[in-house]
């Protein structure tokens, strides 16, 4: 299936996944609204406030973590078999959960170290030639860096919950089918950006001329809840079509260790 038939084949297969998108967005509304407050420009200065932040930060990463467990364990039953049970949603996040908080920490530790190497490597570029073409090429560098870390880190979590891999394998295997798969898998992960980006002006610009006569107050709630409709609607999509193109490369029998023909 190409890329556009397995966009649209998960917006319809997400149809059976609306009480899971509620979930996300029940969390991502209370999270949003918890925020508000934080975020206006007398509190956003303040240390408390900062800390405060961090601390609701680390609470909506470790549910979240269980929330991808259970959403991924679904979706992967969809692909499989067609259906799928929500009652299954709690059981799949608990039993994926240390695998993929583990793959997560480890991620963090690759940006950083990434950020760190690109921060030494850009400082000792600037050092030598600080122009403003200098500074351009720097800033591509770094973004294209950037983009392929992303791409090969994309797989490893659906290993862990197709494959039921060990955190090191799943990474092994995922960056495997990313570099065997390079370009596709570049073009599927750009179409999905670009849907996000443009599902997200689009709203964006209907909800700016909506709450142009609302109050300040009104206008930040109404943006935070359409906010967290889409951010919890566009990442199921995207789920949907990376499990889809997993899942298919085993059924051509491609394996992740191989190049890809």
């Amino acid at each position: 299936m190409n890329i556009v038939g397995s966009i649209k084949n998960a917006f319809l297969l997400s149809q059976k996944l609306l009480k899971v998108v509620l979930i996300f967005f029940i969390l991502n509304v209370i999270m949003g609204l918890i925020s508000l407050p934080l975020t206006t420009p007398e509190n956003a200065a303040k240390p408390a406030a900062a800390v405060i932040s961090f601390f609701f930060t680390v609470i909506f990463f470790v549910i979240f973590i269980f929330l991808q467990g259970g959403a991924l364990g679904l979706i992967r039953d969809i692909h499989k078999t067609g259906a799928c049970s929500i009652s299954n949603f709690s059981a799949y996040g608990k039993k994926y959960y240390l695998k993929i908080l583990g793959l997560l920490s480890i991620y963090i530790l690759i940006a950083l170290g990434i950020a760190l190497v690109l921060f030494l490597l850009g400082s000792g570029v600037l050092l030598i030639a600080n122009n403003a073409f200098v500074r351009a090429l720097v800033t591509v560098m770094a973004v294209a860096v950037a983009l392929v870390a992303v791409v090969m880190l994309l797989f490893p979590v659906y290993s862990i919950v197709v494959d039921e891999s060990s955190i090191l394998e799943a990474i092994k295997k995922g960056i495997n089918i990313s570099r065997n798969n390079f370009w596709e898998v570049l073009k599927i992960f750009l179409s999905l950006i670009a849907i996000s980006v443009v599902v997200s002006l689009v709203i964006g610009f209907i909800i700016g001329i909506i709450t142009i006569p609302l109050p300040l107050i009104l206008t930040r709630v109404i943006i935070t809840i359409v906010n967290s409709a889409v951010q919890s609607y566009i990442p199921i999509i995207m789920m949907l079509v990376l499990m889809g193109y997993y899942l298919g490369l085993a059924k051509e029998g491609k394996s992740p260790h191989s190049p890809a023909v």
